[in-house]
């Protein structure tokens, strides 16, 4: 850890670092952040953010795992999703200022077989704080924790007063949501899953619009789904291939001719430049509004 955790450094000084090493995976906060600091460093570097569908993560992740067995650099830019089930395992493990749970699982993507005497993970405060929202109060009582006199990462119960001082600050804990699913009679032990489905339905379309992306070979499905529709195996082929966006960056995306509605309820992208083999559905490059609470 830095010894002051509210001073800020920048994503030249953090590329700066990070070419110091061979083999490096860095982990930042937002989709944003991971596009910024990935166009500093050196051709080579690979890209991994939800701003790639799910056939080109897998991918990716596919070639970071051989490159790993290989000799030469390898330098990766990811956001949180390597830290869910990815069995990776690299020497030097950056990540950005986090909640202490967010930076023990980039911790455990470093010497995780023991190949090493012992591996190195750095945490830093990046340029910007973390997107709002449970990953913002993560960031925010970690630093809390961190200003205590006896903060101590290899101690277990610094873990306990962490997550009780977060939930402490956590105001939504969805009880609203909870009544309506489970009837005043206990006894009933029943549970609205219809209510579930449409209050799901309802948040999702609120914040996102899932865009169906040209990847690999995937046009056949595109042209199925537009000249047929929606079947449940189309619909479960066709998920490989979505990045969910915020509502009012497809709109603006969609104004501008680069996504169309090929079925109702249903965008795919329709101008074939706009998906990257590096960085995935090129939002930013065309500096479009993007919400980074939207995915990973």
């Amino acid at each position: 850890f830095p010894q002051d955790l509210q001073a800020r450094i920048t994503w030249k000084q953090i590329a700066r670092d990070l070419r110091k090493h061979k083999k490096v995976l860095c982990v930042v906060n937002s989709r944003r952040d991971c596009y910024d600091l990935y166009r500093l460093m050196p051709e080579g570097t690979i890209h991994l953010s939800a701003l790639m569908c799910g056939e080109h993560r897998s991918s990716i992740i596919k070639t970071i795992k051989k490159r790993l067995m290989e000799k030469g650099i390898l330098r990766v830019i990811s956001t949180q999703l390597i830290e869910a089930g990815v069995d990776i395992d690299f020497p030097v493990v950056y990540r950005a200022l986090a909640g202490l749970d967010s930076i023990v699982q980039a911790a455990g993507r470093c010497n995780r077989e023991g190949i090493l005497p012992m591996g190195k993970v750095v945490v830093f405060v990046p340029p910007k704080p973390a997107p709002l929202g449970l990953l913002h109060k993560g960031e925010n009582t970690t630093r809390e924790l961190y200003s205590i006199s006896g903060f101590d990462p290899q101690s277990p119960d610094l873990y306990k007063r962490y997550f009780e001082l977060f939930y402490s600050k956590v105001t939504d804990t969805g009880e609203e949501f909870l009544k309506k699913l489970i009837p005043s009679d206990p006894k009933l032990l029943d549970v609205a899953f219809r209510t579930a489905g449409d209050e799901f339905r309802m948040i999702e379309n609120q914040n996102a619009r899932p865009v169906i992306v040209r990847y690999g070979e995937n046009g056949r499905l595109i042209n199925k789904l537009q000249k047929h529709g929606p079947d449940r195996h189309l619909l479960r082929a066709i998920q490989r291939y979505t990045v969910n966006i915020s509502l009012y960056c497809a709109e603006k995306m969609e104004r501008e001719g680069l996504i169309a509605e090929i079925w109702p309820g249903f965008y795919a992208q329709s101008q074939f430049n706009i998906y990257s083999e590096e960085t995935g559905l090129e939002v930013f490059r065309g500096n479009f509004p993007i919400d980074d609470l939207i995915g990973i």
